[in-house]
């Protein structure tokens, strides 16, 4: 069945929306959708899986543990390593900011 990424977004965006398009257990494939969201302060991701994540729509703050503070913007990409601790500082106000995100694990 075919499907666009950019319809179907839901009209409740007072939390931020994690939907998994695709997986198998070792890897999955998440549509993310943050409209003004960040991660509280103090509080990190930590995870055990590579994230490889690239900003669609809108603009976006990732924040990383060592005070690394990265802007992305549509089209932007990058990898994070499995525990490599991480937050969302901002993402846009205005108007939808759309990620993809592939969690998997290292290739051996």
């Amino acid at each position: 069945m075919l499907k666009n990424f950019y319809q179907s977004l839901p009209d409740d965006l007072s939390q931020e929306v994690f939907e998994t398009l695709a997986g198998n257990g070792k890897v999955k494939i998440e549509r993310i959708i943050s409209q003004g969201h960040s991660t509280p302060e103090g509080e990190w991701y930590d995870q055990t899986q590579y994230e490889w994540v690239m900003l669609l729509k809108g603009e976006a703050q990732l924040e990383f543990e060592q005070g690394r503070l990265l802007t992305l913007k549509p089209g932007d990409y990058l990898t994070i390593a499995p525990h490599e601790k991480h937050r969302v500082a901002s993402t846009c106000l205005e108007g939808e900011t759309l990620w993809l995100a592939v969690f998997y694990d290292a290739l051996v």
